[in-house]
């Protein structure tokens, strides 16, 4: 087997790599008591966006061996791939558009208790429970395939729940934004 090469190339050769092709990228959707981690990222592509964990494939690596790297500071069982996608940012590192395929794999912490540790990439994480607006479509796809609802239906479910009747459904049960 190749062994991962774990030693990032020059700057001036990653931008000709930006420039001329895509990345392979991997994402993890850590998976805790019903809720998922997002982190907030500090370098382009997606600044200041909410992500999923995530980072690219060093040559040699097994996907499900970035998987487990990229949620290194969770002790993670990672499960099976739950969503894939290309993603193409016009703005990324230095003006370059970015271009990449990506796979984001189930995982979930070993140890009953969680602790999080931010790396210098993201400046802040959060435990969600519902999926928040205004994410990227693909980290949005992620938290669905994770098992997770946009909060406008999780908020109508837990009303429900509680006894509060709420009107909306859509043709599968679900339940639909009030108009």
């Amino acid at each position: 087997m190749l062994a991962a090469v774990k030693q990032l190339v020059p700057q001036e050769l990653y931008r000709k790599f930006l420039e001329r092709m895509p990345l392979a990228c991997v994402d993890v959707a850590v998976v805790d008591r019903g809720r998922v981690l997002l982190v907030k990222r500090r370098d382009a592509p997606a600044r200041g966006q909410w992500w999923v964990p995530g980072g690219r494939v060093w040559k040699g690596e097994m996907m499900r061996d970035t998987a487990a790297r990229k949620a290194r500071d969770i002790e993670c069982h990672i499960g099976p791939i739950i969503h894939t996608a290309e993603t193409i940012f016009e703005n990324g590192p230095g003006g370059i558009a970015v271009h990449s395929i990506n796979a984001c794999f189930f995982a979930y912490p070993v140890a009953p208790t969680v602790r999080t540790r931010l790396d210098r990439h993201h400046a802040a994480h959060k435990w969600v429970r519902a999926i928040p607006s205004g994410l990227h479509p693909y980290v949005t796809r992620c938290l669905q395939a994770a098992g997770l609802e946009a909060a406008v239906h999780a908020l109508a479910g837990w009303l429900l729940r509680v006894g509060i009747q709420v009107e909306g459904r859509d043709r599968s049960g679900r339940f639909a934004p009030l108009q």
